[in-house]
């Protein structure tokens, strides 16, 4: 990692699973590096105010205010594993991370999820160095799929995996299921990225080329077994992840 990536600015969105499985952004945690150390703002999104059972993080109990600190959260401190600890080369190899790996990039492909509550974390698009459209996920809902387990066990990295609508989704409408090759499928695209890919599809006139980047074995979990790409060209005035839900509310 050069200087210059060193001290770039970080933003992740905060999500919340609602107890019907759903992924819902509630948040923006945004890391400012400098050359004098890192400092940290959250504030939370507009979504998180018609949420159903949403009740504020811990040590941020407003929701129209935003948050400074010259140290991160310790609500989010608590999912950023130190270095020091022996399972971080394992966890950062699982998010396809290896060499002098950034505890908080580890943060950020991982989630974060923790057993005690339905907090996660994302990264958005970004912009790759040909000017596409470029973001990284992990497939959801693999165990939830009859032979999903299977179909992930013979992927390779760069192999092409196919979107498919299912409107018929009680949970939500415009999901996007997952398939590979041969139509078998694997899961579903995240909620938090749903609107993205119609967005594409939109204007771009075609679906965003989905590939595998990284497989995990049966023994870690199943949010973590198949790590994927999405890219697209990237349209012209395009800013992803910025509708209404998306606002912040301070």
């Amino acid at each position: 990692m050069n200087t210059g990536e060193m001290h770039q600015e970080r933003q992740l969105f905060v999500s919340w699973r609602d107890p019907g499985g759903s992924i819902r952004p509630i948040g923006c945690l945004t890391r400012h590096g400098s050359k004098t150390g890192d400092s940290y703002s959250f504030a939370y999104l507009k979504l998180a105010e018609r949420l159903d059972g949403f009740e504020p993080l811990p040590g941020l109990p407003n929701l129209h205010q935003r948050y400074e600190s010259h140290h991160l959260f310790p609500v989010f401190a608590n999912r950023v594993m130190p270095r020091s600890r022996p399972e971080f080369d394992a966890l950062a190899a699982r998010v396809d991370l290896t060499g002098e790996v950034d505890p908080f990039e580890v943060l950020a492909r991982s989630g974060g999820r923790r057993a005690t509550d339905r907090i996660e974390v994302f990264s958005g698009p970004e912009r790759a160095a040909d000017g596409s459209s470029c973001v990284l996920f992990f497939v959801r809902g693999i165990r939830h799929v009859d032979g999903g387990a299977e179909a992930v066990e013979v992927l390779q990295p760069g192999d092409e995996l196919v979107l498919v609508d299912e409107p018929t989704n009680e949970h939500n409408p415009r999901a996007v299921v997952i398939r590979v090759s041969d139509g078998r499928q694997v899961g579903w695209v995240p909620d938090y990225l749903v609107d993205h890919v119609h967005d594409l599809r939109e204007f771009n006139g075609e679906d965003p080329l989905t590939t595998v980047v990284h497989v995990n074995p049966r023994d870690v979990p199943s949010h973590l077994r198949l790590l994927c790409r999405l890219t697209a060209p990237w349209p012209d005035g395009y800013v992803p992840l910025s509708g209404p839900d998306f606002q912040p509310l301070a």
